[in-house]
């Protein structure tokens, strides 16, 4: 939706070369950035006081977003340095292909139970639904509290 908006950002306005890491970085956080504004105005439509609950939620997620290119690229690099190559866009059906993604589930699902609480708890707080967290995503949160 806001992919038009993040490239003229990052190509016209900045002049970043298509296709570079910064013109790919501006394009996400402009996404998010405006994405969360969006949001906010929902929230702010829901309860006053919970106008940046969706905005620090998908913020995060361009963050997370950003550290996982970061892990993918050292992973790339020490699995090159061993001898094993992954081709990017093709169906790697070898053992490494597997791996790979089984981490990437599990990143995303510990990641999104990890940063959930932050997008509901506002909302539980004014009394918008109870919601059951289920057993992990509570531990996380009670963690999360304890180191704040």
């Amino acid at each position: 939706m806001f992919g038009g908006l993040g490239r003229f950002v990052a190509n016209e306005l900045l002049g970043f070369p298509h296709g570079s890491n910064r013109s790919s970085y501006t394009q996400l956080y402009v996404a998010f950035f405006l994405s969360g504004l969006l949001h906010s105005s929902g929230d702010f439509m829901l309860e006053k006081r919970m106008v940046y609950r969706s905005f620090k939620f998908l913020l995060l997620q361009a963050v997370a977003i950003t550290f996982e290119d970061f892990v993918i690229y050292i992973a790339k690099r020490l699995l090159r340095r061993g001898g094993v190559e992954l081709k990017p866009g093709r169906i790697d059906e070898s053992w490494v292909g597997a791996v790979v993604k089984v981490i990437g589930y599990c990143w995303m699902t510990l990641w999104f139970c990890a940063t959930l609480p932050v997008w509901l708890d506002e909302s539980s707080a004014i009394g918008f639904g109870s919601t059951d967290r289920g057993v992990i995503t509570q531990f996380l949160l009670d963690r999360w509290k304890q180191r704040a």
